[in-house]
């Protein structure tokens, strides 16, 4: 069973741990991690999930997930890319744009956003299956539309994205 490390809301651990599908308590938050690539001319790459047990299978969102216990944010957002695209990059690809927070009926987490700009061939992914049905590059717009159709993951940061340059 996958655990994670727990925090507060400033970010410092507190020593104690979760399992995955288990509910943190108040104050007290997981590491999660949402990665976007965005190419020179502005669209970004984005995957359509393949997992039934998602809240909504095959959606289209942003590369991410859990940071386990015992890792740090950039090692946990370079084993998801990994795993998720078969793409290695260097720690100093990644930005961080910024740490988030979320508190829901289901789960409170911290969300660090990264941002890696780079021109990133389609075909030299190797998917994981079990995670990943396809990729495509789409502009603003397009995910904006597609978010507005339920076709892709509503991040309510998209704006914060946007904005964010090198």
């Amino acid at each position: 069973m996958e655990q994670f490390d727990i925090y507060d809301l400033e970010g410092n651990k507190l020593n104690k741990l979760m399992e995955r599908g288990t509910r943190n308590q108040e104050g007290e938050y997981h590491l999660v991690t949402h990665i976007w690539f965005r190419n020179p001319e502005g669209r970004y790459l984005v995957q359509q999930r393949n997992k039934m047990d998602d809240r909504i299978p095959h959606q289209w969102a942003a590369t991410g997930g859990a940071i386990l216990a015992g890792e740090t944010s950039i090692q946990g957002t370079m084993r998801e890319v990994k795993e998720e695209l078969g793409l290695s990059l260097k720690e100093e690809d990644y930005r961080l744009v910024k740490r988030l927070h979320t508190e829901t009926s289901f789960a409170n987490y911290l969300t660090d956003l990264y941002l890696v700009e780079q021109d990133i061939d389609l075909g030299s992914l190797v998917l994981d299956p079990s995670e990943v049905k396809d990729v495509a590059y789409k502009t603003m717009n397009e995910i904006k539309e597609m978010i507005q159709n339920n076709q892709f993951w509503n991040y309510e940061y998209l704006e914060l994205l946007e904005k964010s340059s090198l």
